[in-house]
């Protein structure tokens, strides 16, 4: 039998409440003791003998019992500590972050979009470009994220709750105005034209510009440089009504916005043409040949199609 089991049947024993197997088993281990020695005890030595032993069993009776708290006191500590512990790991256990979603919204060749958010203001996502609204938008920092292509923002005024544009490598913020975004991957620059309001421009932490209407920066995306200018801020935004005004642009320009408006591709066939600056007005509803007899009337050259490609030599 267990110790502990016993010393907790010596305590009934004394108190009377033992059954009668518990009972004959306590005795015997007490005739157990008396049966030891040689010499036979009377009857008051035997009384004094058991109630000695009463005695020893008290306090081994008590002396358990009062470990037996110490020690469920001790479990109950190490249970305490452990629950703490575990609390304290979850509280300072970093938040599992939350996925970000997005609506994206894409345009082809050809085609331009209108998109309202839900604070009111309207983007214009012009052909060949790429925008995404976060889910969140509108809590804090109502932030998009231009990834390609061209938009022009007409934001609605918020003081409470600036609005962001991001551009790789530039963001673009504003409380309530409205401004055009160049940003096509095949261009070697990013452009930022405001037509009303103010616009702060800035690369990481570093602010680079605040632009006022009628000003234009262009950013080099090759050298990290920029230069900011004064334009006519409504050419700007003139391709959502379906005309492009195209001042001194490169050729790589020239057939990002022919491709944009035709969906054919303009090849230079020398590196004379490849060099060439046009400045002309490219109207949406002009036939492409139409157009391509103006752009190689500017300098004198030819044109020939090829599938959806047209060279000009």
């Amino acid at each position: 039998m267990e110790l502990h089991k016993f010393i907790k049947q010596l305590g009934r024993y004394r108190k009377g409440a033992t059954n009668e197997t518990e009972k004959a088993i306590i005795e015997a281990w007490y005739d157990s003791y008396e049966a030891g020695g040689e010499k036979q005890l009377s009857v008051d030595e035997r009384e004094q003998v058991r109630n000695a032993m009463h005695a020893k069993i008290s306090d081994a009776i008590k002396k358990p019992v009062q470990s037996m708290w110490f020690n469920y006191s001790i479990a109950a500590s190490i249970l305490f500590l452990c629950c703490s512990a575990v609390l304290v790991y979850f509280l300072q256990k970093p938040a599992t972050p939350v996925r970000e979603t997005y609506t994206t919204l894409r345009t082809s060749n050809g085609e331009i979009r209108k998109l309202t958010l839900p604070d009111s203001s309207v983007i214009w996502l012009n052909a060949q470009s790429k925008i995404r609204i976060p889910s969140n938008f509108d809590k804090t920092i109502r932030q998009v994220y231009l990834d390609e292509g061209e938009a022009f923002f007409e934001v609605k005024h918020n003081t409470r709750k600036p609005f962001r544009v991001v551009t790789a490598p530039l963001r673009v913020q504003v409380l309530g105005t409205s401004f055009n975004i160049n940003a096509y991957h095949s261009l070697p620059h990013v452009k930022i034209t405001v037509v009303t309001g103010k616009v702060g421009i800035s690369k990481g932490t570093k602010l680079l510009s605040f632009l006022t209407p009628g000003q234009e920066l262009s950013y080099l995306t090759d050298k990290g440089t920029f230069e900011q200018k004064k334009v006519d801020a409504g050419q700007s935004q003139s391709w959502k009504d379906g005309d492009a005004y195209l001042n001194r642009v490169k050729f790589e320009e020239l057939s990002l916005i022919f491709k944009n408006l035709y969906g054919l591709t303009l090849k230079a066939g020398n590196k004379r043409v490849h060099d060439y600056l046009f400045t002309l007005r490219i109207k949406r509803n002009t036939p492409a040949t139409e157009t391509l007899k103006l752009i190689s009337a500017i300098h004198n050259a030819h044109f020939r199609k090829e599938g959806t490609s047209v060279i000009i030599y």
